[in-house]
């Protein structure tokens, strides 16, 4: 990331918790209507909220029309300097309906933010409830709001979140997914 782009964003969000969110913008997927109506029920419980939506996709101006009553959402279409951004979240919300790999969260643990998301497909395997993160039912708005407020008045549990995800990304390493891969492999052969 760049220094003076990072300090630049932490001018022009200052003074804001810092909400982030990143993902292609087609909501059957990635649960961006979630979001938005969780930042409606957070407006008045958290005024200095602030949700930072990054990524372009078919949803985006029904998304944006959705979120039009809410004053607490920033639409900031593709960035391809998304460590920038990274770098200034306070939490991080991934309310997906359905979910490949989930990779995008190992790039944010490694730049120690906390994440919520949802329990589906392979998302559990990176983010351990209580542990790494804090799991929500898909689908649930209200849940979503609740994790955020959760962790927005609990400085120390996102702390021990990011902690936790720190020490847990070393076994995502290319050398350990080689290992991992070639163990599977091996069982896999001698079935």
């Amino acid at each position: 990331h760049d220094p003076e782009q990072v300090a630049a964003l932490k001018a022009t969000y200052a003074g804001h918790f810092i909400i982030g969110h990143i993902g292609a913008l087609v909501d059957k997927h990635k649960g961006q209507l979630e979001l938005i109506a969780a930042a409606r029920l957070i407006a008045s419980k958290i005024p200095e909220a602030i949700f930072l939506m990054l990524g372009d996709g078919a949803d985006k101006e029904m998304l944006q029309q959705a979120s039009q009553d809410v004053k607490n959402i920033k639409w900031l279409g593709f960035k391809s300097n998304l460590g920038d951004y990274l770098s200034i979240l306070d939490l991080f919300a991934f309310p997906s309906r359905n979910e490949g790999l989930g990779s995008t969260l190992l790039d944010v643990m490694d730049y120690n933010v906390p994440i919520i998301a949802s329990a589906v497909d392979g998302i559990p395997d990176i983010v351990h409830h209580e542990k790494t993160g804090l799991l929500v039912p898909p689908n649930d708005a209200s849940a979503l709001a609740n994790a955020i407020m959760r962790l927005y008045q609990n400085p120390a549990e996102r702390q021990q979140l990011v902690r936790n995800a720190g020490k847990a990304l070393q076994q995502y390493t290319p050398e350990m997914m080689a290992e991992r891969y070639s163990s599977l492999y091996h069982r896999l052969r001698n079935v």
